[in-house]
């Protein structure tokens, strides 16, 4: 049974575990693209869209719970499309350096699955 993300009546006893690998691909509930960057023992870096431009942005694994879902969308084409994005409306220098590692590395990650 899953987690009813209404409902903010139950508590959580058990901390979300990190399941994610660098490469891995997520979507907003907006339905915005992000990729894993960087992962730590308890967090995980993302490049994303962020008022208005690509960041690096650093998210525990209860926020990735609660925020992002796993994404049906290829790794090749999520790496092309912010790199795009990136051109268009700006990105960091730790996004844009992130990416260039992600498409140098040319292979797409195993997926795990956001919720294990």
């Amino acid at each position: 049974m899953s987690k009813d993300l209404t409902d903010h009546h139950t508590v959580d006893f058990i901390a979300p575990a990190l399941h994610v690998t660098c490469g891995q691909v997520l979507m907003d509930r907006q339905r915005h693209i992000a990729i894993v960057a960087k992962r730590g023992r308890s967090s995980a870096h993302l490049v994303r869209v962020k008022s208005g431009m690509l960041k690096l942005t650093k998210h525990t694994a209860k926020e990735l719970v609660d925020e992002w879902l796993d994404a049906d969308y290829p790794f090749d084409h999520a790496v092309a499309k912010l790199l795009d994005l990136g051109r268009q409306h700006g990105i960091t220098d730790a996004a844009r350096l992130a990416l260039e590692e992600l498409a140098r590395s040319g292979r797409e990650p195993v997926q795990e699955s956001l919720f294990g």
